[in-house]
């Protein structure tokens, strides 16, 4: 700087003001008088040499005016200042500066001062002032601004000097041993947490129900994830895994430092999250604490896991945990359930081209996705492909077969999910598995608490095919117009309610091509059902299991257990059987078939036959066959309101309390009016194939939890809540003998066997009234299968087309055929009926029932139970009056 020729400004007061820029600045405490030092104006930073000298007081004198009793402050002169010009001004050149503004204040404070005292009278307090300013030791304090106040306190405070070379080195070193020390802390605790986060995966696992020969059925889950053991997957896919997620897997312990670094930097260039570090570890770590949010506490927990997670577990089962819990879109956790649902294989059948694009998922699964973004999906492939490549991993060109593998997701739906495509063969026997485990578990939701292993009796061969089989056959009725809704009036009481819904139905049915004539009705409908159950007569196993004609959202209750309808003809075997038992009837009794009219003091009741046709004098064996119900209301009086209700409660309600809430003392119970469901009736004519035993049914053998401890065992649990014991005995071994004979020409009168099923059959079937319920319930070796078929909603009839032996009949037959094909490599080893004792067969007049006379011109042989056979010989002559004198003896 070149120092400029100045002069020196002497000022008597505390301010001074700058020549340049006219700004009025105080000069500090404490100047030394006489001292010639250098200002700078803090706002132009226009330099002066100041001289500060103590102003000298004034005598005491009586002083012209007010003015001079506040001290007057000298208008400042102008100092010479350092200024940048090269050449310095001349010395006799004085530059005058204009008044200053604080002169200009002072004088102004005069004049309203001097105004004060002349106006008015003067106060006390201001006499305070005046004294304080005359005299001696007056002083003279300008009046502060709230700027220079405010600056004078910040000039007060000061900050300790601080040596950083010192302190920039032994300040953090504590600081660090704090965070190290709670780090790890936090460390050894998340290493005895670890067990306990890992059992969070089976929570996920789903429910896998089992068949009779340990075959999947289907599976119950929320959240499906994977369960696969460490050989499962292929050592490609392994590999893959590392090499796009995490190739430095087994050398870190934990965290990739240098990984965080790169990430680090790149963020904060970016100024946005755009790239990860996170290893596998802290990957599973952040599944098992299920928590996604980007923030430093999240991150910090996720650190500490990973370190427990390395030191609790070794490598290959960190990466085993990681495959099969990684969420790779659409619904699936693990490539486990990815592989099925992407390509519909196991791991271990995937190719390279597919090993990739599943491993290009685990960063970004929805970003992805093959199925809903293929363009960014193939992108990401792209660049792995490149990668691969460029690393030598690759040795073939993959991009052919990607291309193919893409071309395939563009055929699929973006929104498709593991749990629409769940595969489910028998919805109805799954519904009741979850409802089974909800009773052991009913704190639990058994979506979400999974992993259990059920155990069933079902038949799934056959039980795959049933779903579609059922559905077709209800289809076809419905198409052929076999069956036409037909919403049913009562006389008295709704008759007048839907006569247009039943003109429609009567006139033609091909009107309700285009007039909607439900829209009429009252009350809806959810369509025609079928429910289907078969079990083992020796076992009670519950073989097949369908409670409707299709499984959905709002039809998902099973009536093949928990519906009771009434049963028609189907209930006639169970009366007879107990007439033969007894020795009451045999099957060579003869009936009257005639109209029969009873009376009370109500009402009279007609029992009608089907299509009101009679044919007189006929057998047992002939009027089961033909489903006579004149017949079966006199063997139902024959026997007896109280021996109804014995052989009532031997096959249906064993429970007192049961039999007096469902049963019915009267004689409509011969026609099927009590109301049963279709595996009581299943259970009741497995009677008949098994020595006359009734086997509890059951479904669930056993259930194994997660940690393969057997949680249920069957042994006395009644599953289906029947109230029935183990085993009991309902008719004798004869009786169950002859019964089957007996089934055998009503199987045949049905329409079994127009499905082509040649195969054993002995059944009887059921129509209700107003064909409401159509029933077949047939046995054979080893099976006794009950169909039914009707709209859940009493209100409505199928039409009179449809009969048990026209709509039900035949779709027994169609599952028979099933079971012969499931059967088709044992037919050699296939069981036959098993009895303890045997029926008797003897020969018998057919017109008489009774034993042969010399004069019986025909001869049949006849099966009856070895306590009652025959001992009366025919007393017929067969001659002209053979018919009346049949007639005399008729029963």
């Amino acid at each position: 700087m070149v120092m400029l020729e100045t002069k020196v400004r002497t000022l008597t007061e505390t301010k001074f003001e700058c020549l340049s820029c006219g700004t009025i600045s105080r000069l500090p405490e404490g100047v030394p008088t006489g001292t010639v030092f250098k200002l700078t104006c803090y706002r132009c930073g226009n330099k002066a040499l100041v001289k500060y000298m103590s102003p000298i007081p004034e005598p005491e004198t009586d002083r012209p005016n007010r003015q001079s009793e506040i001290p007057v402050l000298t208008p400042p002169k102008p100092p010479v200042s350092y200024t940048p010009s090269p050449a310095p001004l001349p010395k006799e050149e004085k530059k005058v500066s204009s008044p200053g503004l604080l002169e200009t204040l002072c004088t102004k404070f005069e004049d309203w001062k001097k105004g004060w005292s002349q106006g008015s009278e003067e106060r006390p307090w201001f006499q305070k002032i005046r004294t304080a300013t005359e005299g001696p030791t007056a002083f003279h304090r300008p009046v502060k601004t709230l700027a220079e106040r405010l600056l004078d306190r910040s000039k007060k405070f000061k900050l300790p000097k601080i040596k950083m070379n010192f302190w920039f080195w032994v300040l953090p070193l504590p600081l660090a041993l704090v965070f190290l020390i709670f780090f790890w802390l936090g460390v050894i605790q998340r290493e005895g947490e670890v067990e306990s986060l890992l059992s969070i995966f089976y929570i996920h696992q789903p429910t896998v129900i089992y068949d009779r020969d340990s075959k999947k059925v289907s599976e119950i889950f929320g959240k499906k994830t994977s369960n696969l053991e460490w050989d499962a997957y292929p050592e490609n896919l392994r590999k893959m895994v590392l090499l796009v997620e995490d190739r430095s897997f087994f050398s870190h312990g934990g965290i990739h430092y240098s990984s965080v670094l790169r990430a680090f930097f790149v963020n904060i260039v970016s100024f946005r999250f755009k790239q990860g570090a996170s290893t596998i570890t802290q990957q599973l770590a952040r599944i098992m604490m299920n928590d996604r949010e980007k923030s430093l506490g999240r991150k910090w927990k996720e650190a500490q896991l990973a370190y427990a997670l390395e030191s609790a577990l070794d490598k290959e089962k960190i990466l085993l945990h990681y495959m099969n819990n990684v969420y790779l879109g659409h619904g699936a956790f693990g490539f486990a359930s990815a592989s099925e649902f992407y390509f519909g294989k196991k791991p271990k059948d995937l190719s390279i081209s597919e090993m990739i694009v599943l491993a290009s998922l685990a960063s970004a699964p929805n970003r992805y996705s093959p199925l809903k973004n293929p363009d960014l999906s193939l992108g990401r492939v792209e660049a792995i492909l490149k990668s691969l490549e460029n690393d030598g991993a690759l040795k073939e060109d993959l991009r052919p077969s990607m291309m193919e593998i893409y071309q395939a997701f563009n055929t699929r739906s973006p929104g498709e999910t593991v749990y629409g495509n769940r595969k489910d063969d028998s919805p109805y026997v799954t519904e009741h598995v979850r409802k089974f485990l909800q009773t052991l578990y009913p704190d639990s939701n058994i979506y979400e608490s999974g992993g259990f292993s059920v155990y069933t009796t079902i038949s799934q061969p056959v039980q795959a095919e049933l779903q579609r089989v059922v559905k077709s056959h209800v289809e076809n009725l419905l198409r052929s117009g076999q069956v036409r809704r037909n919403r049913l009036t009562d006389i008295g009481k709704n008759a007048d309610v839907n006569p247009f819904r039943n003109l429609m139905s009567d006139v033609s049915p091909a009107l309700e091509l285009f007039i909607d004539t439900d829209r009429f009705a009252t009350t809806g409908d959810s369509g025609l059902q079928a429910a289907v159950v078969a079990v083992d007569p020796q076992s009670g196993d519950i073989l097949l299991l369908h409670g409707g004609t299709e499984f959905k959202a709002d039809n998902q209750f099973s009536r093949a257990t928990g519906m009771y309808r009434q049963t028609g003809s189907t209930i006639k075997p169970i009366l007879y059987s107990e007439a033969i038992d007894s020795g009451i009837a045999t099957p060579a009794t003869h009936i009257l078939d005639a109209p029969l009219i009873y009376r009370n003091a109500v009402s009279n009741w007609m029992p009608e036959n089907i299509g009101n046709q009679y044919d007189g004098d006929i057998s047992l064996r002939v009027a089961l066959a033909k489903s006579k119900n004149t017949a079966a209301v006199q063997i139902a009086e024959k026997l007896g309101l109280g021996e109804i209700s014995d052989a009532f409660q031997r096959f249906f309600f064993p429970e007192d309390k049961v039999l007096k809430t469902r049963f019915r003392r009267d004689l409509s119970l011969a026609l099927g009016s009590l109301e049963l469901s279709p595996l009581e009736m299943a259970s009741a004519y497995s009677a008949f194939a098994n020595d006359g035993n009734v086997v509890r049914p059951h479904l669930i053998e056993k259930v194994v939890d997660r940690a393969g401890n057997v949680v249920f065992q069957r042994k006395d649990q009644d599953e289906f809540n029947l109230k029935w014991p183990g085993t009991r005995k309902v008719l004798s071994p004869p009786t169950a003998e002859i019964m089957i004979d007996l089934l055998h020409g009503s199987a045949n009168h049905a329409g079994v066997r127009n499905t082509g099923y040649r195969g054993e059959v002995a059944g009887k079937t059921g129509t209700t009234n107003d064909h409401r319920d159509a029933w077949f319930v047939g046995v054979r070796p080893g099976i006794s299968m009950a169909v039914w078929l009707g709209y859940d909603s009493p209100s409505f009839g199928m039409g009179t087309s449809a009969l048990g032996g026209t709509v039900a009949a035949p779709l027994w037959g169609t599952i028979a055929k099933l079971f012969d094909s499931a059967e088709a490599g044992d037919k050699d080893e296939r069981r036959k009926y098993q009895y303890s004792q045997r029926a008797v067969t003897l020969a018998i007049c057919p017109e008489s029932g009774k034993l042969p006379g010399p004069d019986c011109p025909k001869k049949e042989n006849e099966m009856f139970h070895p306590s009652h056979v025959p001992t009366e010989v025919c007393p017929l002559t067969h001659k002209s009056d053979a018919k009346q004198e049949l007639l005399k003896n008729v029963f």
